[in-house]
């Protein structure tokens, strides 16, 4: 299991959700807890980067940017950005 962490600017953006995708945000918190490696990279041509972006939201109206720090088992959200 890796633990869980967010920048407070991607904090801020979490703040202003709209409460339809806290759930969703909350199903994506343990997904990186979990699997972290199992979402896209966040660069194409960095298939194996550190960097991953994933989708979420009830229509995929959200997308969060993370970090893993595999050798201290952490995940970093750095960004969240919520298209709805």
């Amino acid at each position: 299991m890796y633990s869980y962490e967010i920048l407070p600017e991607a904090r801020e953006q979490v703040d202003g959700l709209p409460t339809t995708a806290l759930l969703s945000y909350a199903e994506l918190i343990t997904f990186v807890e979990l699997t972290p490696w199992d979402a896209p990279p966040y660069r194409d041509d960095k298939p194996d980067g550190n960097l991953r972006k994933i989708v979420f939201g009830p229509a995929g109206e959200g997308i969060a940017v993370y970090l893993i720090l595999e050798d201290q088992r952490r995940v970093i959200v750095v960004s969240v950005t919520w298209f709805g």
